[in-house]
């Protein structure tokens, strides 16, 4: 039994020893003795946050920002970046960061102008055949070529309750220059005498003496008046759109559901042609194009659009029945940023539907108030410009121009203010930079009509006198001409009726072919039928859309970016993870480092419990690692972390 002394027991140390890359135990190394990472964490804690836990937590912030990046980099679906995170020689990194910079440029090169196309906003028309669906009819502006009515210019002279034959001397004798031919139409009659203008005009009982609608009849009830100032006078509309008695537009349309002469609107009118006062004449305007002919100008237009006959009628000759067949054609526009349509609604003499062309007409009389400070009856008028308020003065009108003997010594009649609206109205038509001003816009939905017109010889001789006698059975006939013609007619076969009842067989003779003729002279000349018709109830819409919309931007961006990077949308999701990730760990930190001085205290609790004497009775109890026998089980790495 040995003694104490030499046999005390030792506590041997516990080696790990080094290990082979293969993981075999390599007994030619020195083996190390074991370190705890466990208890050195707890040991050097309270070290690492007293004297450099800023720097250190700088840098592992750093490393961990770009292991997450690198991280992303090599699984991201852009090929450039992948190829840039996973390259492990520099010349390669640098060759693909070059041919990430050369594809992002162009990519953003070929962006700009994407974008630059888009807000472009340019648009492409597109036509479409709509069918089984009713057509509305337009209006039909009519008005008589022959402005003026001689059967009531006749009556006005013969009660001698006017100031036409004034007029007529006063204009005769006086000089007036350079104006002369604008003193002799009947636009400065007007301006000058504009109750008589409005009197002497056509009337729509002596005008239309038929009229009918869809197989049903019709009357001037159905025909609204339109004043023309400078060319045709009193016009009428059917079918305007409008209501006269609520000063609103219709709510009802005229809906057609058939085609054909049968269905559309037929009108038989006069021109009440008749024998001018003996030993007068009238005044030809070789500068005006389109008076002193005989004849109605008619207008198909939109309802409740302003009349332009002068500028987009059409001529119906006498002696003819002329029928117009129609197809009608909508438009549909777009509004901003697309375009620059509008919804808005004229303001002329009354409220209208949009037109360009009749914005523009009356944004000219505009700017004539406003620089000459009178009025044109060349234009439409506005409300301001009512004549009926009278507030405004026509530009050709005289003062005083009754009182002739002041103006007989005057060597010329000077009007200042029909000079400057000659000037104007010419710079006007030859310089349309005064449109931008106008604020004038294409209606976002307008309907046209396209016509096709033909011409046949109307009425034949053999059915003249039974047409005069249905036409004005409930007429008052007021052309001389015609009654003069009806008389001889009605003579004439009462004559032959006679000869019937007798048996006897005669022939005309040459009186006789002379009433003829001379009565189907002015029945031709005084007499137009008309046919208005829906040809087609198809209807050609052509439709303004988008040419270049979002989804073509969002489709060729990502073609664009596909093409010169790779990416996609996926891609840039992954950006969002890295830029969540690297948030979270920023703010991860900063809690880190605020929390810090709580663990500082922990860890001296730590580091006071470890600080015990290890040769007590406590440490040597739980010293059951210390033994002198190699270590075979599972390799482990040098470092060892501890299992407390």
């Amino acid at each position: 039994m040995s003694t104490e002394s030499d046999t005390t027991w030792r506590r041997p140390s516990v080696y790990i020893t080094d290990m082979v890359p293969n993981g075999i135990y390599d007994r030619g190394h020195k083996p190390e003795p074991m370190k705890f990472e466990g208890f050195t964490k707890y040991l050097t804690h309270h070290d690492d946050h007293t004297t450099s836990k800023g720097p250190k937590r700088k840098k592992q912030k750093q490393a961990s920002a770009l292991r997450i990046m690198s991280e992303l980099g090599s699984e991201s679906n852009a090929h450039g970046l992948a190829k840039i995170a996973t390259s492990v020689t520099t010349k390669r990194k640098v060759l693909w960061s070059l041919l990430v910079i050369i594809g992002f440029t162009a990519a953003t090169m070929q962006l700009s102008l994407l974008v630059s196309k888009f807000l472009a906003y340019q648009v492409v028309e597109v036509s479409q055949m709509k069918e089984g669906m009713p057509v509305e009819f337009p209006s039909v502006t009519l008005c008589n070529i022959a402005t003026i009515s001689l059967t009531k210019v006749n009556e006005l002279i013969i009660r001698n309750e006017t100031d036409i034959m004034s007029w007529f001397t006063f204009i005769k004798n006086a000089k007036f220059g350079e104006h002369t031919d604008r003193m002799d139409s009947h636009q400065a009659f007007y301006e000058n005498l504009p109750e008589v203008g409005k009197a002497i005009g056509h009337s729509i009982d002596n005008f239309v003496i038929s009229c009918r609608f869809n197989t049903k009849p019709c009357s001037s009830a159905n025909f609204t008046l339109y004043f023309d100032g400078k060319n045709y006078y009193n016009c009428f509309t059917f079918n305007s759109g409008y209501d006269e008695v609520k000063k609103e537009p219709k709510e009802q349309k005229l809906l057609m559901h058939t085609t054909g002469p049968q269905n559309g609107l037929s009108v038989i009118l006069s021109l009440e042609n008749d024998n001018p006062p003996a030993g007068a004449y009238g005044l030809y305007d070789v500068k005006n194009h389109i008076a002193f002919s005989g004849g109605v100008r008619a207008q198909v237009h939109a309802p409740n659009t302003m009349p332009s006959p002068a500028d987009h009628g059409f001529d119906v000759p006498p002696g003819y029945s002329t029928s117009v067949g129609l197809k009608a054609v909508l438009h549909a526009r777009l509004p901003n940023p697309h375009g620059n349509c509008t919804y808005n609604h004229l303001e002329g003499d009354r409220s209208y539907r949009n037109t360009i062309f009749s914005c523009l007409q009356l944004c000219k009389q505009r700017i004539l108030v406003h620089w000459c400070g009178c009025k044109t009856a060349a234009l439409p008028m506005y409300k301001e410009t009512d004549p009926k308020k009278q507030n405004l003065p026509f530009c050709g009108a005289i003062k005083n121009w009754r009182n002739t003997e002041a103006y007989l010594n005057k060597s010329r009649v000077d009007i200042d203010t029909l000079k400057c609206e000659e000037d104007l109205l010419n710079n006007l038509n030859n310089d349309r930079s005064y449109e931008n001003k106008c604020n004038c816009f294409q209606p976002c939905d307008e309907t046209s009509y396209q016509k096709s017109i033909s011409l046949s010889y109307w009425p034949l001789e053999f059915y003249q006198l039974d047409a005069l006698r249905n036409l004005y059975q409930n007429n008052t006939i007021t052309s001389s001409l015609i009654k003069e013609v009806r008389e001889k007619m009605d003579n004439l076969q009462s004559r032959f009726d006679q000869y019937l009842l007798e048996n006897r067989r005669e022939e005309y003779n040459q009186t006789d072919l002379d009433t003829l003729i001379r009565a189907s002279t002015v029945v031709r000349q005084n007499l137009i039928r008309l046919n208005i018709y829906l040809e087609d109830l198809s209807v050609v819409e052509f439709k303004q859309m988008p040419a270049y919309e979002l989804a073509d931007l969002f489709a060729d961006i990502g073609g664009t970016l596909g093409l010169w990077m790779g990416i996609s949308v996926l891609t840039i999701m992954e950006l969002v993870e890295l830029l969540i990730r690297v948030t979270m760990l920023l703010f991860d930190s900063e809690s880190s480092t605020v929390n810090s001085s709580l663990d500082v205290g922990d860890t001296k609790e730590s580091q006071s419990m470890l600080n015990i004497n290890h040769d007590n009775s406590i440490s040597n109890k739980y010293n059951h690692f210390q033994y002198d026998k190699p270590f075979f089980h599972q390799p482990i790495a040098r470092t060892a972390e501890s299992p407390i």
